[in-house]
């Protein structure tokens, strides 16, 4: 294992008769060591032979994958109300499904049999729920037509075509220009009705031969015509029927629906179980396209481990009864090569962070190893305080026994936020964090209970900024020539010794001999001897004149930027003492409310808060809001039997509140400025990632896993 690198590659060739072909990808894929690439990447030999062929199963497999996709997009249209909070915090697991290995064609017969068994069924569901849902929408929109003209005396039947009469209703605003159209109109009349301010139900209606004249003049005053269907008499006997019927309706879609969400429950994870097999058995026929061709073999092109290389080549002689052939070669171009990570498993979860930003390239360092340790103890130093440490360890837990167990990047982020709240509490007690800051006036969590444990820094008080200052610029320069010291290993690796002598030996040149010469004649720190200045000014000189030779007119801005990286860790500081500051005012803030000097008054506005609250509830009949002002007349009654019981409650609010706000904006702060000295300030001298994840060809389950001998 080599952490500091990606695992070892290689380029790999198969070749294999045609006869064995299906059993060697079989053997392949369930090996999941390789990983397929075209064939077309290796010009030598691509010119030599044939593309690769469609696999003659693959319109089968699109056309089956078509017919079970039909009735997940049912499903997923089925919204299944969660029994509560708990299960979206702890999701139930998926208990995969033991499956034995079966031909393409048992799997299209499997997947026949549950369509004609249930698929039919659960589409013609779907179906007539669309159309119920459908139904219940236009009698509605003729429910808030008929709405509309409720006060007015008319048979709904007299409205539309007639043997010799035509009437019309709608809405409409622009009654003087409907008017005046009308108007042109010998045989037509109209009645207009006030709804809302500049709003009037409009019943035009004319001899049957001027409809089309009547419905033209309609269109160009903007009317909005009602649709009543077939319906007859007065439009308020008409509403209670409507009602009824939409009723009716909606307890038939109901019992519709209801049907489904059982079909969900009972056969999902059926049609689960076969999508999965279905896409195991397309990953495998759209490989052959990626394959190459003679007369009688095939070639395949991929990468696999260095190590396993021995096992996949056991693997094809096994699977083509010895005509099969296996190559391996070096890479050739690192950049085309894909990336496996190979770190430790304590590791394994920070592998995240370093994707966030990109995986390395081939030839590059997997800085892995270091940002492990490093954000850990960033994030520590930075957010400084045992009990937010406890919450974020307790969030992580949450997560990890929750979502975690059946996500993986949920699962590995869970881990992350653990180690960095195991970091935050162990910080917190070197500083006596524990909710803050402990003082005399404004106590925190152990203050409270009497406790005073001895603490290494006090963040906010005597010399205890100046060296959190300290500590993080000497974490800063430490951290970036860890990085130097990468970039010096990775140049050697690639044989750039000229790079070697530009970007590390002129900052190690600099770095001493511009300290020496800062600190001893500048800033007069320190007294050193003649000989030691002569020496250190030698090496600035010579460090300047390589950084000029490499970065050339941009050399002022070289060092600028090494400046900058170096002072903005300083930024360790900076959330320390926000995160100390902020938690001791909310104890002070907690303090001066728990003071009660307003006395009974404040009582009086808690009872009156109360009060207002109680009789919202009754009018609007809402019992969260009349729970709430139950309780906070409660609160301002305690106050009538000692006013500094509001005080208490209204403190132990601001108390708990406030620090919760502000664990949650630190810790986000402390996350995103950890990473920010990862991404900038340290990548910057080694790391530039844009590598591509190794890949495996193997079969992705979720929902499925073969029994014991069938993969």
């Amino acid at each position: 294992m080599n952490i500091l690198f990606p695992k070892r590659m290689k380029d790999v060739t198969i070749i294999v008769h045609d006869s064995y072909l299906d059993e060697v990808v079989e053997g392949l894929h369930s090996m999941g060591e390789i990983e397929i690439s075209n064939v077309e990447r290796d010009t030598d030999l691509s010119s030599l032979i044939d593309d690769g062929s469609i696999h003659k199963n693959l319109s089968d497999c699109t056309e089956y994958e078509m017919k079970l996709t039909s009735v997940q997009d049912v499903f997923s249209s089925i919204e299944v109300k969660e029994e509560g909070i708990k299960d979206l915090i702890f999701p139930k697991e998926i208990e995969p499904v033991k499956r034995e290995m079966k031909d393409f064609s048992a799997l299209k017969e499997e997947i026949d049999d549950l369509m004609d068994s249930v698929g039919k069924n659960i589409l013609k569901l779907s179906r007539e729920l669309n159309k119920k849902r459908e139904k219940i929408e236009e009698f509605e929109s003729i429910r808030r037509s008929v709405q509309q003209m409720i006060d007015i005396d008319i048979d709904l039947s007299y409205i539309g075509d007639s043997p010799y009469t035509v009437y019309r209703v709608g809405k409409t605003q622009n009654t003087t220009l409907l008017k005046r159209k009308l108007s042109e109109i010998d045989t037509s009349h109209l009645i207009l009705q006030r709804r809302k301010e500049k709003e009037y139900i409009a019943i035009a209606g004319a001899y049957i031969r001027d409809r089309k004249r009547l419905d033209m003049v309609l269109r160009e005053t903007n009317v909005k015509i009602f649709d009543f269907g077939q319906l007859k008499g007065i439009p308020s006997d008409v509403l209670d029927k409507l009602d009824k019927r939409i009723r009716e309706m909606k307890k038939e879609e109901e019992d519709l629906f209801t049907s489904l969400v059982e079909q969900k429950k009972e056969h999902q994870l059926d049609f689960f179980v076969l999508e999965e097999e279905l896409e195991i058995f397309r990953n495998k026929m759209e490989a052959y396209q990626q394959f190459g061709r003679t007369d009688t073999t095939a070639i395949i092109k991929g990468w696999a481990p260095e190590d396993l290389v021995p096992q996949v080549e056991r693997e094809v002689k096994k699977q083509s009864r010895g005509y099969g052939l296996l190559v391996s070669e070096e890479p050739r171009d690192p950049d085309y090569v894909p990336v496996s990570l190979d770190n430790p498993k304590l590791l394994k979860p920070f592998e995240l962070l370093t994707r966030m930003f990109a995986p390395p390239r081939y030839d590059e360092v997997d800085p892995t190893l270091i940002i492990a340790p490093a954000f850990v103890i960033f994030f520590g130093l930075m957010l400084g305080d045992a009990v937010y440490g406890g919450l974020i360890i307790a969030v992580s837990l949450v997560l990890y026994y929750g979502i975690g167990k059946i996500e993986k990047g949920t699962r590995d982020f869970s881990l992350i936020l653990l180690a960095a709240g195991l970091s935050t509490f162990i910080f917190g007690i070197l500083q006596g964090g524990y909710l803050g800051p402990n003082r005399e006036e404004y106590l925190n969590l152990l203050g409270r209970f009497g406790l005073d444990p001895p603490l290494l820094l006090d963040t906010l008080e005597g010399d205890g900024p100046l060296i959190l200052l300290i500590i993080s610029l000497l974490i800063g320069l430490a951290y970036i020539n860890i990085g130097l010291v990468l970039s010096l290993i990775q140049h050697i690796r690639r044989k750039n010794y000229r790079h070697v002598l530009l970007e590390n030996v002129s900052w190690w040149l600099l770095q001493p001999g511009g300290f020496i010469l800062l600190s001893g004649m500048l800033f007069g720190w320190y007294d050193f001897t003649g000989t030691v200045y002569t020496i250190a000014a030698i090496m600035s000189v010579v460090g300047l004149g390589l950084l000029v030779v490499r970065a050339k007119g941009l050399s002022f801005f070289a060092l600028t930027g090494f400046l900058g990286d170096f002072l903005s860790f300083a930024r360790i500081l900076a959330l320390g003492l926000a995160t100390a500051g902020i938690a001791l005012t909310v104890n002070v803030l907690a303090y001066l409310v728990a003071d009660g000097s307003m006395g009974t008054m404040m009582a009086l506005v808690v009872v009156a808060i109360g009060s207002v609250l109680l009789i919202r509830s009754t009018l609007s009949k809402d019992k969260k809001i009349m729970g709430a002002g139950i309780s906070i007349m409660v609160i301002g009654g305690l106050g009538f039997i000692d006013p500094v019981y509001p005080f208490y409650i209204l403190s132990l609010v601001v108390l708990v509140g406030g620090h919760i706000i502000n664990a949650s904006l630190q810790a986000l702060g402390s996350f995103v400025h950890s990473l920010r000295l990862q991404y900038v300030e340290f990548f910057g001298y080694f790391y530039e990632g844009g590598g591509t994840e190794f890949k495996p060809f193997k079969p992705e389950r979720r929902f499925t896993t073969s029994k014991e001998g069938s993969e």
